[in-house]
Parts: structure tokens; C-alpha cells; sequence
């Protein structure tokens, strides 16, 4: 006979029976203790659930329907930003299980921790198993392994570390999980910091500024002490992202979200023609809904300064606008609808 899944009760006793198994574990919470936390007989536990394995289960998928609704979101968002994907992937996974224990502190039943942890696992494989795919459809890159084990071994691996008891020893290897990472997907771990980007910090300011010093002949009417105001609120903002590379900073790019516009990119010479630029674009443009028009500032076309940009900007989707004069110089705006899929590509990334 099917259980009933209606009604307000069955919800108040999933709720009892949670608060339950988190202190006293599966084995020490009993149908009685949990309908006497519910309010009712157990004849009624009866009328919702099989046994005890049944609310357990139910417990677990309440928990997990949070966490999957997040998986769903990373990945989603990797198709329109791929060059983030693992690492947004496993950021997420950090955060949240520094919010759930921080949250249930260190009360929770060992039984139900374990139970939570192989829960976990079981859940993030598949997503893993996609992430892997648009990884490599993105980069191009050969794995060792067929997508669906490459997902095995980073679940197991490094979920279970992330998940571990003492979190302390996944922070202390993380560099070598990281390239351990690189070689499931077929990538030299040399290359991964120029793959990857990351929000800027205050701690990058210095190497921002010098970055822009080494650039600033490519910026008519570049100021310093403006700059460096401009990307403290920036960072403040969350609206920086960078690359960087043996210690310094190689690439920058400031964006604004209420003006849904770029405001400022900037890569290394030594760093150029390698995809940089491309992925700090297709980064900021996935921060903004599918649909928006965002714009940048750049030199107009047939202006020699400005080829490189140009041809990176056309490569990417954006169409000219209205032509403008900034500190005496001939610009031009261009403009972009963001999309499913990376900018200058036409299909999402399987």
C-alpha cells in the first residue's frame, strides 16, 4: 500500500525525526521518541511511513533537494562559463559543508554523518560526470580516463577530502589535489593558473598596480591614484577577476554590474594570444542573466592601437554602437547580449 505523502504532519514528523537522527543517530532514535517529538501516536507514523528506513530516507532527500537545486546551478552556469566550472564546483562544495557544520557544530551522530557523506558522494557523481564533459568539450583536452570514471575518481577523491572530518589536511594538499585534478582531465598542472580565473582580493592590489603601470600606454588618460581607487571598489564589489601566474598578477578585468558594462581589461604582453582575455570576458558576462546587453569602451575601428582588441571584441559577439570621445580620444562603444553558451560561440558546451 503506498504511503501518504500529504498534509502538514508528514512534514512535522520528517522535521522531529531529523532533529532526532542528527543527536541520537538511526539506531539510537526510535518511531515512539520521534512521534513524541512529532505529537501523536505511532500508529500514526504508520499511516506516512513503511518503517524507520523510510523517514531516514526522507530526512536525506529534504537535506539533499537544497544542495542538488545548487549542483544544478554550477553547472548550468559552466556552460556559459566553462573555464570556472570544476573549481565553482568544488568552492561550492566548500562553502557548504563549512555551513553545515558550523550549523550543526559537532553534534551530529557519527552514524548520520556517515550516512550524509556517502549521500553526498552518491549525489555529486552524475553532476560531476557533466562538469567533466563541458570541461573538455571547452579546452579540447584528451583525458585519461572515459568522462563517467574521471567523475568516479573526483568524487571519491576529492569529495571525500573535502568532506573529510579534519577539513584541515584538504586545505593543506590542496595545490596537489589541484594538480591531481589536472591529470584526470588530461591537462599539465603548469597550465592550470592560466585556465582558471579568480576574483581579485585586496592582497592583489599591488600587483594590479604594477600590472597597470607596465600597461598604461595602451589607456589614453590613464591616472594612477584614480585607478587604484576605481578597483578597491571594484574588488570591494566583487566586480574584479584576474589571473595569476608564478606569484604576479598577468591579467585584470573590472566590470560593473549596474552599468552592465567592462570597464577595464588588461593582460600581460608576455600573456597574450593565449585565451586570457577571451575567458576574463566570458567570466564576467556569466555574472549577468542570459539576455542582458553589456558593453565596453574601446579604440575605433581602423585605429592601428586598437586592432588587437577589436579583433577580440568581433570574435566575441559584440556589434558596434555610438562612436565617443574619452580624454580627447576617438573611441567607440560595442555591445553584446549575453548568452547560453560562452561568448563568440553559438552552441552551449555539451
Amino acid at each position: 500500500m503506498a504511503r501518504k505523502t500529504d498534509g502538514g504532519k508528514r512534514e512535522e514528523i520528517v522535521t522531529a525525526a531529523a532533529r532526532l537522527f542528527m543527536t541520537g543517530g538511526f539506531d539510537g532514535t526510535s518511531v515512539r521518541e520521534i512521534m513524541n517529538e512529532a505529537g501523536g501516536e505511532a500508529g500514526l507514523f504508520y499511516y506516512y511511513f513503511r518503517n524507520k528506513d523510510e523517514v531516514f530516507d526522507s530526512v536525506l532527500d529534504r537535506l539533499f533537494a537544497y544542495y542538488e537545486g545548487g549542483f544544478t546551478r554550477i553547472v548550468e552556469k559552466g556552460r556559459r562559463n566553462p573555464c570556472r566550472v570544476i573549481e565553482d564546483f568544488f568552492e561550492y562544495m566548500e562553502n557548504e559543508t563549512q555551513r553545515f557544520r558550523e550549523k550543526y557544530s559537532d553534534n551530529i551522530h557519527r552514524t548520520v554523518r556517515w550516512a550524509i557523506r556517502e549521500h553526498t558522494l552518491m549525489i555529486i557523481e552524475p553532476f560531476l560526470e557533466e562538469i567533466v564533459k563541458i570541461y573538455i568539450s571547452y579546452y579540447g583536452t584528451t583525458t585519461a580516463l572515459e568522462p563517467d570514471v574521471a567523475a568516479m575518481f573526483m568524487t571519491h577523491g576529492i569529495g571525500s577530502y573535502i568532506l573529510h572530518e579534519d577539513r584541515s589536511k584538504y586545505f593543506q594538499r590542496r595545490p596537489e589535489i589541484k594538480r591531481g585534478t589536472s591529470m584526470i582531465l588530461g591537462q599539465p598542472a603548469a597550465e592550470q593558473d592560466l585556465r582558471i580565473p579568480y576574483p581579485a582580493e585586496p592582497a592583489d592590489i599591488p600587483g594590479v598596480m604594477k600590472l597597470a603601470a607596465a600597461v598604461c600606454g595602451s589607456f589614453p588618460g590613464f591616472d594612477e591614484s584614480e585607478f587604484r581607487e576605481e578597483l578597491e571598489k571594484h574588488i570591494s564589489s566583487s566586480e574584479a577577476w584576474l589571473y595569476r601566474y608564478q606569484g604576479k598578477i598577468v591579467a585584470i578585468l573590472l566590470f560593473s554590474k549596474e552599468r552592465t558594462e567592462l570597464d577595464y581589461l588588461a593582460v600581460h604582453p608576455d600573456y597574450r594570444g593565449i585565451g586570457i582575455a577571451s575567458r576574463l570576458i566570458e567570466t564576467a558576462a556569466a555574472q549577468f542573466p542570459v539576455g542582458t546587453e553589456i558593453s565596453v569602451v574601446t579604440y575605433r575601428d581602423g585605429d592601428a592601437s586598437g586592432m588587437a582588441a577589436r579583433i577580440l571584441y568581433d570574435k566575441l559577439g559584440f556589434i558596434p554602437g555610438e562612436e565617443l570621445t574619452f580624454f580627447d580620444y576617438p573611441c567607440q562603444r560595442l555591445k553584446m547580449l549575453t548568452q547560453n553558451c560562452p561568448p563568440g560561440r553559438t552552441e552551449t558546451v555539451l
